[in-house]
């Protein structure tokens, strides 16, 4: 197999890496899936009839889920690189969302000091976290520092920003602190790439 250097230094190890930012989970979740304080009583949505006379304007009475909340959550998540192409996928648990399942946006290695790596996702691109309901959680990887301890594992910290989603996530903020990744190279992709596992658990906060 090449040389750590030979994998790790070429440009395309950014696309390889790229299954390693997301945001990662745990199983005290299930139960959070759907909180009661988001339930909306469909009466106190209607109007009196006497008050839609008085009034010429428009009145939305769209359902909504309340002022925004700030709630605590954990990752545990585990990703493999595509074998054939750029990105990767990951399968996990977080809390509010239950299993999950997601794909990688694309980054880039943005600074390499000896064996240390230094990632992040690319503008414009994003992670996306599948709830059990097939709501979603965007991502992007602020910064990941990933440490080489041999030609084909590593360890790495992570700071992860939540950037919006759908459903009950619309507008999602937040973040998560991955502490404990580690990352292996598992093999070549048909490219002759570098194909990598990662595996973590993260804890932060997400409101929506």
């Amino acid at each position: 197999m090449k040389t750590m250097k030979q994998i790790i230094g070429k440009s395309v190890l950014g696309a390889a890496l790229i299954t390693a930012f997301f945001v990662t989970f745990s199983c005290s979740q299930f139960s959070d899936a759907y909180d009661s304080d988001e339930l909306v009583d469909k009466e106190a949505l209607m109007l009196p009839p006497e008050e839609l006379e008085l009034s010429d304007e428009l009145i939305d009475i769209t359902a909504r889920k309340g002022n925004d909340v700030t709630r605590s959550v954990r990752i545990t998540l585990e990703g493999i690189d595509n074998a054939d192409g750029p990105g990767g996928t990951f399968t996990g648990i977080m809390t509010h969302l239950g299993k999950i399942t997601g794909v990688s946006g694309l980054g880039e290695i943005y600074d390499v000091q000896g064996n240390v790596f230094k990632f992040r996702t690319l503008p414009g691109e994003k992670d996306i976290i599948y709830a059990a309901n097939r709501d979603e959680v965007w991502a992007a990887t602020d910064d990941m520092i990933i440490t080489f301890n041999s030609e084909t594992t590593a360890v790495y910290t992570q700071l992860i920003t939540f950037i919006g989603g759908t459903g009950r996530f619309e507008g999602a903020s937040g973040f998560l602190e991955i502490e404990n990744g580690t990352l292996e190279i598992v093999g070549l992709k048909t490219n002759g790439d570098p194909l990598i596992r990662t595996s973590h658990v993260g804890n932060g906060e997400i409101t929506y």
